[in-house]
């Protein structure tokens, strides 16, 4: 375990708690923005949907940049510590005060993951129900063509 007198450390594992905190509200914020397009989705505002799907994507791309952070960091870390560069080995090679922001941070990327998988089931349903719909509208006109109704009379 190392002690609380490396200050390089703790602020080693301050710098990953905080990139880890980062990836949790870009992951919040994620799940807001689907919770958005469900609400465009249903109002039929294309123009805002379009707007909004280039939210997503600069969300993904900074989220990716962050978890390359992340890595970058905990490599580097648990290879000073001499362990695997998993939160729950650097943190157990810290002292608590130390691990316990990494500990927190790691808590809430759990939940804002599991926040965001809810949000795109939520919305993988909705799209699937849409589609559903759409397929029924079309075979329902195409019954209604095949029965002789004519636009031509």
């Amino acid at each position: 375990m190392i002690v609380e007198g490396d200050l390089t450390f703790r602020e080693s594992a301050r710098k990953l708690a905080d990139v880890i905190e980062a990836m949790a509200l870009k992951l919040e914020g994620t799940a807001g923005l689907l919770k958005k397009e469900r609400l465009l989705l249903a109002g039929k505002d294309y123009a805002s949907l379009q707007s909004l799907l280039k939210e997503l994507e600069r969300s993904v791309s900074d989220f990716l940049g962050l978890e390359a952070e992340r890595d970058r960091l905990a490599r580097q870390l648990a290879c000073v510590l001499g362990c695997d560069p998993k939160m729950s080995e650097i943190a157990s090679n810290l002292e608590e005060e130390a691990s316990k922001p990494l500990v927190d941070a790691a808590d809430r990327l759990q939940r804002s993951i599991k926040g965001l998988k809810s949000e795109f089931e939520i919305t993988s349903r909705l799209l699937d129900e849409s589609k559903k719909l759409g397929d029924l509208v079309l075979s329902q006109l195409r019954g209604l063509t095949g029965s002789g109704f004519s636009v031509r009379g």
